[in-house]
């Protein structure tokens, strides 16, 4: 819907707009999805200076190290596996939380094994390479969780790996925000 920018103006200063449908809709709708895109481009800003300085690599990413795929598996481990658990565990795994909490520690396990590796590796391109090693590993098994599951399952875990920044509370947002802030932080105390 286009909406006349005085109207998005007046709405972000706090006067009323012209109809209450497009406050609404910018209140509602626009401004949280512009945070978190502000929110989560400084998260991953932060996040790859930190990967390609402990690496000292300018390739490392989350994809080189298999840490995106990770979490991918951790992901898919709650959503297409999701049957083998019991219902009690599995709907708490299976809320927005658990979804993060999954994604969170399958990118932290597979951080720690290359951080594992490299402490016998000293070489930065072996870490990579590696790292590419658990991504294709992760890649695999999350393919054959995937042949085994339920088309419902199957689309959920899709439509969560294409990502959006909609339908998100201001709970949500401000829980964003504050990881991002306790993250810059701690990047500003090292």
């Amino acid at each position: 819907m286009a909406i006349p920018f005085k109207e998005v103006i007046k709405s972000l200063l706090g006067s009323n707009a012209s109809k209450d449908t497009w406050e609404y809709i910018i209140i509602n709708f626009r401004l949280p999805k512009a945070i978190t895109a502000i929110l989560i481009g400084i998260g991953l800003s932060i996040s790859g200076l930190l990967m390609q300085t402990l690496f000292r690599n300018p390739l490392a990413g989350p994809y080189v190290l298999g840490l995106s795929s990770g979490s991918s598996l951790g992901v898919a481990f709650v959503i297409l596996g999701a049957g083998a658990l019991p219902l009690v565990l599995s709907d708490f795994l299976l809320s927005s939380y658990g979804i993060i909490i999954a994604s969170c520690l399958g990118s932290f396990a597979v951080l720690m094994l290359v951080l594992l590796i490299s402490k016998f590796l000293r070489d930065t391109m072996t870490i990579l390479i590696a790292g590419l090693m658990f991504s294709s590993f992760a890649g695999a098994i999350v393919s054959v969780l995937s042949y085994f599951s339920s088309a419902e399952k199957l689309q959920k875990f899709t439509f969560w790996s294409l990502g959006s920044i909609g339908n998100l509370s201001w709970q949500n947002i401000s829980l964003l925000m504050v990881a991002v802030f306790i993250s810059s932080h701690f990047l500003s105390l090292s």
